[in-house]
């Protein structure tokens, strides 16, 4: 480690989803100002190298660079237990390394918050090198830890790791640090809904017929909240985290809807949104602020719903993939969901009286606020053990 007039300067290389989702961006940015917050009482600083886990092979020239200039390895947070045959990952999911190289590292390597990510209806299966590395990987670990108890249960019970050796972190997302913006289309008198939908994966989103069921679903909800404009006098925010994937259906959606009643904020705020590849890293406290202007989030991606909690506003999980149920099972905050399952039963009149009764909730508005205390303490907790490795 590196002294400073001021500090103790601890160089991390953190390995993530650093790539198109601004929710990753989101918790690595949030991530990185707690622990430099929380280790200035030790005289600690923490600086950050950033590399993208699942674009980056670990070749052995890049691991020797990582072994002498790191003072700590941290991989997570996200949905890192993910698999795609076409990201040919070695390790059969989002750590793009061999297994003896995981053992050759000579830095203390700390897994943070990382998220089984399998959707649904997926029907492919992970390799069988998943869950060897896995093991391997907790075994070098110093610290090894999940971000939800539903994660755990997974990696015990189909990949046989240790269960004297997860620990159970919230998603960083959940401590904002964001920075004030103005959203000039916002009528300050309405309340506001802010809509996540996730375009892509339809066939892994959905049952069969999985095109006509997304279909379905898309109008169910949009005729719900534009019951909600007329009955409620809502405002609709249409939130993106992807550009062009999670974009290219606001016109489709937003027809249809009373004159101001919604927007879009890839429209409004167009700068916040960088193209595809481009670090997203600068624009996160100003896509986190938005959160804090909604009065309830209706989210299909996980950190919509993430950020929201961050925020201390409700949420409505939207969709069927596991992790939106663990996040809410873990928080305490089941009560609202809109599934996407069921089309006979998930009718546009359950979906409308699911965001009304949402809005309307004082008492769950309450224990938003009291869960998210509680999280924040056991994320500050963590890294006080985090911080213990390196003071």
């Amino acid at each position: 480690m590196e002294e400073t007039s001021r500090a103790r300067l601890v160089n991390v290389w953190h390995i993530g989803a650093w790539n198109r989702n601004i929710g990753d961006w989101a918790l690595a940015y949030q991530l990185h100002r707690l622990l430099n917050e929380q280790g200035r009482p030790r005289d600690v600083t923490f600086k950050f190298y950033m590399v993208d886990s699942q674009r980056t092979y670990f070749h052995q020239a890049l691991v020797d660079q990582m072994n002498e200039e790191a003072d700590l390895i941290l991989v997570g947070g996200g949905g890192l237990i993910f698999f795609r045959p076409e990201d040919k990952s070695i390790s059969g999911w989002s750590f793009n390394i061999e297994p003896e190289k995981v053992c050759a590292l000579k830095k203390p390597l700390i897994v943070y918050a990382i998220g089984y990510n399998r959707f649904a209806y997926d029907e492919t299966e992970f390799p069988p090198a998943t869950a060897e590395h896995l093991r391997i990987t907790q075994a070098k670990a110093a610290l090894f830890s999940v971000r939800n108890n539903g994660t755990r249960r997974t990696l015990i019970e189909r990949y046989g790791l240790d269960p004297n050796k997860i620990d159970v972190v919230p998603d960083p997302g959940i401590c904002l640090y964001d920075r004030p913006i103005e959203i000039r289309p916002k009528r300050n008198a309405a309340p506001f809904i802010a809509v996540n939908w996730a375009a892509d994966r339809p066939h892994q989103r959905y049952p069969k017929p999985s095109e006509e069921n997304a279909k379905y679903f898309l109008i169910s909800l949009k005729t719900a909240l534009v019951q909600s404009v007329k009955d409620l006098g809502t405002q609709i925010l249409f939130l993106p985290h992807l550009m062009q994937i999670d974009t290219d259906i606001f016109e489709y959606f937003a027809s249809g809807f009373p004159k101001g009643s919604i927007f879009s904020l890839h429209h409004e705020l167009p700068y916040i949104y960088a193209p595809p590849g481009e670090m997203l890293y600068a624009h996160v406290p100003f896509f986190t602020n938005v959160f804090r202007q909604a009065d309830v989030l209706i989210g299909m991606r996980l950190h919509n719903c993430v950020l929201g909690f961050g925020a201390g506003k409700p949420f409505i999980t939207l969709g069927s993939h596991p992790k939106l149920g663990f996040f809410a099972e873990d928080t305490g905050l089941m009560k609202y969901k809109i599934p996407l399952v069921d089309p006979n039963e998930e009718t546009p009149e359950r979906m409308y009286a699911t965001i009304a009764a949402c809005l309307k909730d004082e008492a769950y508005k309450e224990q938003v606020r009291s869960a998210l205390c509680s999280e924040l303490q056991k994320l500050r907790s963590f890294n006080e053990r985090l911080l213990d490795l390196v003071s």
